[in-house]
């Protein structure tokens, strides 16, 4: 049985477009009633990242969310609203308000949840690891994913697989950095996680999405499209080739189709809605180290002193808020008088700095040889 991905076009964030759009996605798939009954607790989890206006592209657009949400209460059912966002973020109370989603919960009265405070299941894989899971989710009768497509440099893409990395509450996230630094071992993380906490229903926020060093120092890139569906695999599969990305190259996909966690290739996929070959899609500017990623391993451990990236941080931008030395799950970066500055002895390039910051002011410093690899 083939996968089923719906894209739909919708210009812009207004509410009817982004509701008429919303409805047409699920119909594609059968219905939202195909996967929602009355009286079920649905959790809807967006991405929260952190505590941005929704103008930057950094998180799930409010009006995505509240059009879910509408949509549920509908069916009957009791939507609950909850993420957890990166590192430290100062109160989830801020987080909700930048981002608006309690302006949703207020036009909707839908409940938010605090990840954070709401306590933790443990889980554990086939293969015997486990993960603390926030209780919320694993608490839902239904889940429904609203990720947002972006960029990123360490797994070069974030979307519909890695929005469930938010399952997991507050600083357990940055244990799960520093136990797996490399980037293809934060991926089987990522996919261990995806894997315990699977969405019944995935929809993607393409309308504006984000290009570059994502996923939140990058820049917003329009789209104007709507992606779901139930395979989340599938899903950033089809998110991968809208930005340009090779077949192959997000690990997050090839480990989990080597999992089985979803289609394993494009003849397993049918599109609904849009043409896929036909549609006019920008061109995406992509991670800045992205390259230097694709080089093997053990090519990689003989040439590291000559090509190398690392986040450093940019005098003009920085504001000295320390995010980043509270994040840092190595504690690599240490307060400085006038702006914090790196040990990297214990850097394992995670990007949870970069990631974090709320101003731009972390970027990806590259050695002489590195910057020629484009």
């Amino acid at each position: 049985m083939r996968s089923q991905v719906s894209i739909v076009r919708c210009a812009d964030y207004t509410y009817p477009n982004v509701q008429a759009a919303v409805r047409t996605c699920f119909d594609h798939l059968g219905g939202l009633e195909r996967f929602v009954k009355k009286d079920q607790k649905v959790l809807i989890k967006p991405n929260l990242l952190s505590a941005k206006d929704p103008s930057r592209a950094i998180t799930t657009h409010p009006s995505v969310v509240r059009a879910v949400t509408e949509q549920v209460q509908k069916l009957g059912a009791v939507p609950i609203l909850g993420d957890s966002p990166g590192g430290i973020d100062r109160g989830i109370k801020r987080v909700w308000e930048n981002t608006k989603l309690s302006e949703v919960a207020g036009q909707t009265g839908a409940k938010l949840v605090a990840f954070e405070s709401s306590g933790v299941y443990g889980k554990t894989t086939p293969e015997g690891k486990t993960y603390y899971i926030a209780k919320p989710v694993i608490d839902a009768d239904v889940i429904i994913s609203l990720a947002k497509l972006k960029t990123h440099t360490l797994t070069l893409m974030t979307c519909a697989v890695k929005n469930m990395f938010g399952s997991i509450p507050g600083f357990r996230k940055g244990e799960y950095h520093k136990e797996a630094p490399k980037p293809k071992d934060f991926a089987r993380v990522v996919v261990d996680i995806f894997s315990l906490t699977k969405p019944h229903l995935t929809l993607v926020d393409a309308v504006v999405c984000m290009e570059g060093d994502g996923p939140s120092s990058g820049n917003p890139k329009y789209a104007g499209l709507l992606l779901s569906g139930t395979d989340a695999v599938a899903l950033d599969m089809v998110a991968a080739k809208i930005m340009g990305f090779k077949d192959g190259e997000i690990d997050t996909t090839s480990i989990a189709q080597e999992k089985g966690l979803g289609a394993k290739s494009f003849e397993q996929i049918e599109i609904q809605g849009e043409n896929f070959s036909r549609l006019s899609l920008p061109k995406f500017v992509l991670p800045s180290n992205r390259l230097i990623k694709m080089i093997p391993d053990f090519l990689l451990r003989l040439v590291a002193p000559f090509v190398w990236v690392r986040p450093n941080i940019l005098d003009g931008n920085c504001t000295n808020c320390n995010i980043c030395v509270e994040s840092c799950p190595t504690k690599s970066i240490h307060k400085g008088e006038k702006r914090p500055y790196f040990d990297y002895t214990n850097c394992i390039n995670c990007m949870c700095c970069h990631e974090l910051c709320p101003h731009k002011a972390v970027y990806l410093e590259k050695s002489r040889i590195a910057k020629r690899i484009r």
